[in-house]
């Protein structure tokens, strides 16, 4: 590399006196028709085409030998440096300052654009480094992009990542200064050594930049260390809010129903036969209707733990949502013993690709939800519809009016609204909604809460429609 440097510029001053021999050679032909400002002029240009173009040597070289030729090939006396008239002594004094002068300005002007232009590369290179940067969310492609951008915009050799501190021995062991160290780091934080190596020493300007870039980097690594940080802040938290909800979850709607088994139980075992054989058919029901209430809020647990851990698996099949919301009809009336719903579905409601005992699960919820707060004057109204790309099934409630800063609430586990259906607070543990928006998400679907017209709520289930089996439909994650 230094030989190739020392060739560049002896090759510069050589070709900035090759130049000298044409100008001087025409102007030597058509000496006696022009004058000493012509020749001043014509050397001049020539000696500020060679600063721009090669440097400020070649061109004191170019003035030295113009101001040399001028003396020896156009004034009298010819071919010798003596000169025949004082005055001309002088132009030549003063065309050898201007030389100088015009040389270096020149020069300093070449040097100036190309700082300009060094500074624009550098820019260009640190905000192709930074908004790359940006768009990473591993500290792996940072590391990868940072070489990549050193061998290309730098012209390193070799780039290597070094997990700890500057080893002693590697720098004892450096012959040259061509290797150069940099930690990549930030206020408290080492991230690594960085060790890049180039064919030559970096001048200034190469290890400014080197420097800038592995900024550019310790930030990114930084920013993403940061980024997880506050994930698994944020994971944290989340957890804690849901083990928060699960213990109050439990401490009332697991223990409530205990209590009432408990009771029931001890009274049938010291009361015994002072009991009537209604009294004691009412507490066997009673024990009956709390332990299916526990077995269904244990299983709400599970299914919300399976749907939390992307662990649900659907069984699709093509489907008729009037068969589904006809199973559905069919347990609201097993649990009510009345006719609590109205199906109004159209004749026409397309088929729907998905797993039917998870979805009529998910409609059963809501439903029953529904039905709780209903007034014992009114039906639930189930319907369909039918929307660009998608199947709806929508279930209207009569009874109290949702809060708009509720609506979304209401389907998050564990939430409990502040109303139930007779105007009293509710104390359910909050799981079939978010139960059902689990499943309806799952298969692709959306649910959301709308007004009823006249009060109440409205559950809208809208559902995909396909030509064919979704990819990748045996596991739905969530």
């Amino acid at each position: 590399m230094h030989q190739r440097s020392w060739e560049s510029t002896l090759s510069a001053y050589a070709l900035s006196a090759l130049l000298l021999v044409p100008v001087t050679s025409g102007l030597w032909l058509v000496r006696d028709a022009l004058t000493l400002a012509n020749f001043s002029l014509i050397y001049i240009l020539l000696i500020l085409v060679i600063a721009v173009w090669l440097g400020l040597g070649p061109a004191l070289l170019a003035a030295i030998g113009s101001f040399f030729s001028f003396n020896f090939f156009l004034i009298r006396p010819y071919y010798t440096l003596a000169v025949e008239d004082p005055r001309e002594l002088i132009d030549l004094i003063i065309f050898l300052l201007v030389a100088s002068i015009a040389s270096q300005v020149a020069a300093y002007a070449r040097r100036q654009a190309a700082a300009a232009r060094l500074r624009a590369d550098e820019q260009r290179i640190l905000y192709r480094l930074s908004s790359t940067f940006n768009r990473l969310t591993r500290p792996e492609e940072i590391r990868e992009v940072l070489e990549q951008v050193l061998r290309e915009s730098l012209q390193a050799e070799e780039v290597v990542l070094l997990p700890e501190g500057i080893p002693v021995t590697g720098r004892e062991a450096l012959k040259d200064n061509t290797t150069t160290y940099l930690l990549l780091e930030v206020p408290g934080r080492i991230f690594g050594t960085l060790r890049v190596t180039f064919a030559a020493p970096p001048d200034e300007s190469r290890s400014r930049l080197l420097m800038a870039c592995t900024v550019q980097a310790a930030m990114a690594l930084q920013r993403i260390e940061l980024a997880q940080l506050a994930q698994r802040s944020q994971t944290l938290e989340e957890a804690d809010r849901l083990k928060t909800a699960l213990l109050r979850a439990i401490s009332h709607d697991l223990r409530t129903p205990i209590t009432i088994v408990k009771s029931s139980s001890s009274n049938l075992r010291t009361l015994g036969e002072r009991l009537s054989p209604a009294e004691r058919q009412d507490l066997v029901q009673i024990i009956e209707d709390e332990i299916d209430n526990l077995d269904r809020l244990v299983g709400d647990l599970l299914d919300l733990s399976r749907l939390q851990a992307g662990a649900l698996v659907l069984h699709r099949r093509w489907n008729s949502l009037s068969e589904i919301v006809g199973d559905v009809a069919a347990r609201v009336w097993q649990l009510n013993r009345a006719e609590r719903i109205v199906l109004a579905l159209p004749e026409e409601m397309p088929p729907v690709y998905c797993d039917h005992v998870l979805l009529v699960r998910a409609l059963s919820n809501i439903t029953e939800n529904a039905v709780r707060y209903e007034p014992e004057a009114s039906q639930v109204v189930v319907t369909g519809s039918c929307a660009p790309g998608e199947a709806r099934i929508v279930i209207e409630n009569h009874g109290p009016t949702i809060p708009d800063e509720e609506k979304s609430r209401i389907l998050e586990p564990f939430y409990q609204g502040r109303i139930d259906g007779a105007g009293n607070g509710n104390t359910h543990a909050g799981l079939g909604l978010a139960i059902a928006q689990g499943i309806v998400e799952a298969h692709g679907g959306r649910l959301w809460v709308d007004d009823t017209a006249g009060g109440g709520a409205t559950f809208i289930v809208a559902l995909p429609l396909g030509n064919g089996e979704p990819a990748g439909d045996a596991t739905a994650s969530r």
